[in-house]
């Protein structure tokens, strides 16, 4: 049977739910899931029927509303619990905005701890496939931070941290491990046994893990993480929309015997402490101080909780739940289609037998769901090799109603590695003008600063990964008539082997267009009708790499 055709794993009923479920995804092909997942019509219509036959108060009230939307949070904070295979008992959950908010606040709090320590500081190691919310934490530890490059340097710190180099003064000290569960980049899964292997080592008892599952949630049975508590992680970020489509709002996973350190944060919100003086001596008692008598969300969830939303999230939780039935059955539906996708992708080539893609994983088997996610990272390359600028295969695939995402997609040690970047590569790319986001330069010295990513869902079908192939093969294959006919100029200089310039025959000066290859720009020639006071001589060679120094890029 054709690699193509091969059915194994795929849920053909989501073909149905397309039409019945989610009538707005009819206008395209959306292949952004990793941004955030599509919401079912039966989760905004059960919750529009809650919002309009109950009235919900403030749950920091005592009013009859209140305690109804009080009931509705804790009714919901144990049923994503129980949805997760996360064990109320062991686990508790925290409120927050999104994973970035979940990780902002471990890192607030272990660098509120570490002032009390005896440098004053904590130790921080992340994984280079890390998000840039995960990379961030490093500027809260003044300069004790350490970025492992890869998956072997990490197990080599667990079975010898005494004799590893992490960049880490008192390896008994205060610190905290995070790495992701799924890159957001490429899609591939790293191993969840790590945070156990940590918890077992005598030299890094008080050196705590951070998983962020944002990415990892999305297709993947989360009990796998939280069945054992004596290897889970003692802190887990999500963004549930990733998994429900809505509502927008994230979660803290907390381990119980590990969650006390969080209450030892500074700031304290509404809702959070029992007391507060305000005049004479300066003190607050913090409900996540209080054990028993208060949990530790009751300490961390500041302010007044998105009760809306967290009503919302006991619906989608439901519907998602009759729609699919289990994660492992989406996890076994996405894993089908990544490999189709793949597999698709790399059989793509060009008449004179180069590949049209060029795909970024680690990974030798994409059909193993352990270790391979429903994210693709990739890049688009013409028939003499040379890259396609990834702003135009997403320009051009928005423009035929396919969306998928391109550029740096926060995930700035995945995309140094995959494209194989040295740090100078990054400084001149900084110099000459790029910058992460949607204007930023696709290609400056024929090398690639982001890539393309397309990654699917619980929703996601078969035409859609179809379609996505069918518009890369007619949009950017090209045979020998397309090569001749788009042949290009190349403007030769007493450097040319070392620069390479590539200038199109239809090139002209004007503006730079946004987010695409940028061509290297004619010097202007400023005319004056008398001398200037004072002209400086500049050494021809000299000449010519300012001119190329101002825009080179390409």
């Amino acid at each position: 049977m054709p690699l193509l055709t091969m059915s194994k794993g795929y849920n053909s009923e989501v073909e149905a739910l397309r039409q019945k479920e989610y009538p707005h995804m009819n206008d395209g092909v959306y292949l952004d899931h990793s941004g955030a997942t599509i919401y079912a019509k039966s989760t905004v219509d059960a919750f529009c029927a809650k919002m309009v036959t109950n009235l919900y108060g403030n749950p920091h009230s005592e009013n009859s509303p209140a305690k109804l939307s009080g009931d509705v949070v804790d009714q919901v904070r144990e049923k994503t619990l129980r949805f997760l295979g996360a064990d109320p008992e062991h686990f508790d959950l925290i409120f927050v905005a999104n994973a970035t908010a979940a990780i902002k606040l471990v890192a607030d709090s272990f660098r509120d701890l570490s002032e009390k320590t005896s440098d004053r500081r904590f130790w921080y190691g992340y994984h280079k496939d890390a998000h840039t919310s995960i990379v961030g934490v490093r500027e809260l530890t003044y300069g004790q931070s350490y970025c492992f490059r890869g998956d072997q340097e990490v197990e080599r710190w667990l079975h010898s941290p005494e004799t590893s180099f992490v960049n880490r003064y008192h390896p008994g000290g205060l610190g905290l491990f995070a790495y992701p569960g799924q890159s957001n980049m490429s899609g591939r899964r790293l191993p969840l046994e790590w945070p156990g292997m940590l918890r077992q080592s005598e030299y890094l008892q008080n050196t705590y893990t951070l998983l962020d599952a944002a990415a990892l949630a999305m297709t993947f049975p989360m009990e796998n993480v939280f069945r054992d508590v004596d290897h889970a992680p003692d802190f887990t970020c999500l963004s549930l929309y990733k998994i429900f489509g809505f509502p927008d709002i994230g979660a803290l996973i907390v381990r119980r015997e590990s969650g006390h350190i969080l209450t030892l944060r500074k700031y304290f919100g509404g809702g959070t402490v029992s007391m507060v003086a305000t005049f004479g001596e300066n003190w607050h008692r913090s409900k996540g101080l209080q054990a028993p008598t208060y949990k530790i969300h009751e300490g961390l969830e500041d302010g007044t909780l998105p009760f809306h939303s967290i009503l919302a999230l006991g619906e989608a939780i439901d519907v998602h739940m009759r729609l699919y039935g289990s994660m492992s059955r989406i996890s076994d539906h996405t894993s089908y289609l990544t490999s189709r996708l793949i597999r698709g992708l790399a059989m793509l080539r060009h008449s004179n037998g180069r590949p049209l893609c060029r795909i970024y994983n680690e990974n030798s088997d994409f059909n193993d769901s352990t270790k391979q996610g429903s994210a693709i990272a990739f890049n688009v390359l013409r028939a003499n090799g040379h890259h396609v600028p990834y702003s135009d295969v997403e320009r051009s695939a928005n423009s035929a109603g396919i969306y998928i995402r391109s550029g740096g997609v926060c995930n700035p040690g995945g995309i140094f590695t995959a494209l194989g970047y040295e740090p100078w590569m990054t400084e001149r790319a900084l110099s000459a003008g790029h910058h992460c986001g949607s204007h930023g330069i696709s290609i400056i010295h024929r090398l690639p600063t982001g890539i393309v990513r397309a990654s699917l869902g619980a929703m996601s079908t078969k035409q859609d990964v179809d379609t996505f192939l069918d518009f890369l093969r007619a949009t950017f294959l090209e045979d020998d008539k397309d090569r001749s006919a788009t042949t290009r100029a190349t403007v030769r200089s007493p450097r040319a082997e070392t620069f390479a310039f590539d200038l199109p025959v239809d090139y002209t000066t004007s503006n730079f267009p946004d987010v695409r290859e940028v061509p290297r720009p004619r010097p202007m020639l400023h005319h004056f009708s008398t001398a200037p006071d004072s002209t400086p001589r500049i050494p021809p060679l000299a000449m010519h790499d300012m001119v190329h120094g101002l825009a080179t890029v390409k």
